[in-house]
């Protein structure tokens, strides 16, 4: 009887593990997102179909069935932004041999001193500081700036009287960038239905990219650190600054 068992080879042990480490991957990724609740769709779509073909529909199961026969094709139309971003998350593992992006101790204390100055003076702005993903597609529609980073060109560029200063302030490499750069402004979800448009953006980018998003409210005055999709609101300078030393590896 037991001679009759299929046998268990390591390369199937080690298929099986493959696949849940890429399905639990893949629910990481999609968490908090639209596409779970579209997920949850497709699959309560699915739950009718064979329902009613248990019970012996003949209509629904048809209009159904023609529905999900392109199912792979539907689910790269439906989750074309998560596949890219995805795909793009792969790219900068460090197993493909690309450095990590990395700044200074001296730049990112003063980059923080300047946000909490900004935030003192209820100044409000988005600093969107570039890491490992290139930020070119969003650049290419602000104002081109590439200056050395000083606290008062920031404070210039986001001032309510200088003509630059709606969108976000890029910086890459040490340096300003860009300015009046228009993000694009994610769906509602249950994350950003309390937020503001800079923060909206900002958290956008935190699930898009790997950007590192600083945000400071006119309003509040609060300081908020947006990174790998999550949300950080500081309590100083020396919090904000602890923040980007281990994201930038100073």
């Amino acid at each position: 009887m037991l001679g009759t068992l299929p046998s268990v080879r390591l390369v199937d042990i080690l298929d099986i593990l493959l696949v849940a480490f890429i399905l639990y991957g893949i629910l990481l990724f999609i968490r908090g997102t639209r596409a779970v609740e579209i997920l949850f769709g497709l699959l309560f779509l699915m739950g009718m179909f064979v329902l009613a073909k248990r019970i012996g529909m003949v209509t629904f199961p048809w209009v159904v069935g023609n529905f999900l026969g392109g199912i792979i094709v539907i689910l790269v139309v439906i989750f074309q932004s998560e596949i890219r971003r995805g795909l793009a998350r792969m790219g900068q593992t460090r197993i493909f041999g690309w450095p990590a992006v990395a700044m200074s101790p001296d730049f990112l204390e003063d980059l923080a001193l300047s946000a909490f100055r900004l935030a003192d003076s209820r100044i409000g702005a988005l600093l969107l500081l570039e890491r490992n993903m290139g930020l070119s597609e969003y650049i290419e529609h602000g104002k081109k700036i590439d200056a050395v980073f000083s606290y008062e060109l920031l404070a210039s560029l986001v001032s309510p009287l200088s003509p630059v200063h709606d969108g976000a302030v890029v910086i890459r490499g040490e340096r300003i960038d860009a300015a009046r750069v228009i993000l694009p402004i994610p769906a509602e979800s249950p994350v950003t239905r309390a937020m503001g448009t800079r923060h909206r953006a900002a958290w956008g980018m935190a699930t898009e990219t790997d950007a590192v998003s600083v945000v400071i409210s006119e309003e509040t005055g609060n300081v908020t650190a947006f990174f790998d999709r999550q949300m950080k609101v500081t309590a100083g300078a020396m919090e904000l600054e602890g923040i980007l030393r281990k994201l930038f590896g100073a």
